[in-house]
């Protein structure tokens, strides 16, 4: 099938729908840990063990194997189908060798640390976690893997929807601990977490068993090959991309550090922000970035040099049509989406205005986070490597810099790493983007002024007719003025989060047809309409 404007949205379509079910399931797990157990500091614990424990996930998973093995892989399918198929079975195999191996390094090295160490409880806390959750890294990346080769295979749905599996099991757990001491209970949690892994992962080995059965024969693991010669081809593009995402799985558990250093609290109150701001990012951010890279890859490698900027044309176009107005809502409706998700239990009134505040930091950096994956994605089909490596190598040094200074300067508290992120994605963004200027001499101009001018329109009129009519506290934390009660029960919280929804929608759409934006001239429903683009 030829690669073309309307088979790459349509792909993200796929994507977008399955990623759509993952994250609302995904919304609920978040929900029933924020009700279930609040933002204690053993849950803190928790979510900073949870990020340790899969540091190297965005290493051997959807980072640095994923970029390096997409460009490889297509140009051997164009050579040879099965040594392609080849290839993608002995990478599987070798990955999981290295993986288990590095689970039982990691896992002796923690556990030398428990014995021997002079720790905290608190650490030990964390430690103690981690070490129960590193086996999940397998699991992981396997998935990750096969989700590259489903991508390329042209199948999105089934890959982007399969955490779903992972989501229910969490649920299920979380439902069935939430009456047991908080860390007795994350501490199951986390065993719990492995097998759910493994299912996440389970949901796509048919299709890629189906896969290596048609293309290598149906009893293909009997069948003796040379091994490794391809894998060794990659090794350095790897390494290339690996040191990028290393640096930034580095800032990670940084910045989880830098949360617990400003607040006890912190890296819960990041974790749940994060969760909602990652919302948009996967669905349209993630979903454009995986149906992009498979075909400018093919079209570089059929030398259609005119193709590929025609779909990194388009990629810009829809990135920046809809992560404009999605990031507007974020600032109108952060408040009340955060207070109608995890508004209740144990989350606290406080905890509400907290995690909102950092939703705001982190969304005002929605914009530049997306058009980073495409521009990296840009990057990667021409196997090109070292510019996005060294470019979040220095990104990652800035980010420390500006986490030490609103944390440990200004004292901002957790909003501190928020922010910190948004500015070095606004620099990430720029470096990105004149290096590729340099290399391609040029894109066609992406219109945007009109959209950020009818998404500002839409935040005014919101955020002062929901303070009028709701006591919505959004205007009056800007302002520093007195602040209502949040409301708790979940219809009211409903309710007031259906209307400024609507309020928003309704402006922003007006304006935007008054001044007769493109993408906007139908509906919302048309983000991914394949037909309106040539």
């Amino acid at each position: 099938m030829r690669d073309t404007s309307q088979t790459i949205l349509s792909s993200a379509r796929r994507f977008f729908s399955g990623t759509f079910l993952s994250r609302i399931t995904g919304l609920g797990r978040e929900v029933a840990m924020a009700a279930a157990f609040g933002t204690l500091p053993a849950v803190a614990a928790f979510w900073m063990a949870f990020r340790f424990a899969h540091l190297l996930r965005r290493l051997f998973g959807e980072g640095g194997l994923h970029v390096a093995f997409v460009p490889h892989f297509e140009s051997l399918r164009k050579e040879n189908p099965q040594k392609a198929a080849r290839f993608f079975h002995d990478l599987s195999s070798g990955l999981t060798l290295i993986l288990l191996l590095l689970t039982l390094i990691g896992e002796v090295i923690l556990g030398s640390f428990l014995l021997y160490g002079d720790l905290q409880p608190s650490n030990v806390e964390i430690i103690r976690l981690t070490m129960v959750l590193m086996p999940a890294l397998l699991f992981i990346s396997l998935y990750a893997l096969n989700t590259s080769l489903l991508n390329c295979e042209r199948s999105y749905f089934l890959p982007s929807v399969a955490p779903v599996a992972l989501n229910l099991i969490w649920i299920g757990a979380v439902l069935c601990l939430y009456r047991r001491a908080t860390p007795e209970a994350m501490l199951t949690l986390s065993m719990v977490l492995v097998f759910a892994f493994a299912a996440q992962w389970l949901v796509t080995v048919p299709r890629v068993y189906r896969f290596l059965a048609t293309t290598l024969g149906p009893k293909w693991w009997l069948k003796k090959e040379k091994k490794g010669h391809e894998i060794l081809r990659i090794f350095r593009p790897f390494l290339l991309a690996l040191v990028g995402v290393a640096a930034t799985q580095v800032n990670s558990a940084l910045d989880a550090i830098f949360a617990r250093s400003a607040d006890p609290e912190g890296p819960a109150l990041l974790w749940y922000a994060l969760r909602l701001q990652q919302l948009p990012l996967a669905l349209f951010g993630v979903g454009l970035t995986g149906a992009l890279l498979p075909p400018i890859s093919r079209a570089l490698q059929a030398q259609d040099r005119p193709r590929y900027l025609q779909f990194l044309a388009l990629a810009f176009r829809r990135a920046t049509a809809y992560m404009i107005p999605i990031t507007a809502a974020v600032f109108a409706l952060g408040l009340a989406s955060i207070n109608l998700v995890y508004g209740r239990g144990e989350f606290s009134q406080a905890a509400t205005l907290a995690t909102s505040r950092c939703l705001w930091a982190y969304g005002a950096g929605l914009v530049p986070m997306t058009l980073v994956l495409i521009l990296a994605a840009a990057f990667y089909a021409h196997k090109e490597y070292r510019i996005p490596s060294l470019i979040s190598v220095v990104t990652v040094l800035l980010n420390i810099g500006l986490n030490s200074l609103f944390v440990y300067g200004f004292h901002l508290g957790a909003i501190s790493i928020a922010l910190a992120t948004t500015l070095t994605s606004c620099v990430n963004v720029a470096a990105l983007f004149y290096f590729l200027m340099k290399k391609e001499g040029g894109l066609e101009k992406i219109p945007f002024l009109k959209t950020a001018g009818c998404s500002l329109l839409a935040i005014a009129l919101t955020i002062t007719l929901s303070s009028w009519l709701f006591q919505d506290n959004t205007l009056s934390s800007l302002l520093g003025m007195p602040l209502h009660p949040f409301p708790r029960h979940f219809l009211t919280q409903l309710g007031i989060f259906s209307a400024e929804t609507a309020l928003f929608a309704t402006t922003f759409l007006l304006s935007a047809r008054l001044l007769k934006i493109e993408e906007f001239r139908f509906s919302v429903s048309s983000v991914f309409n394949s037909k309106r683009v040539s």
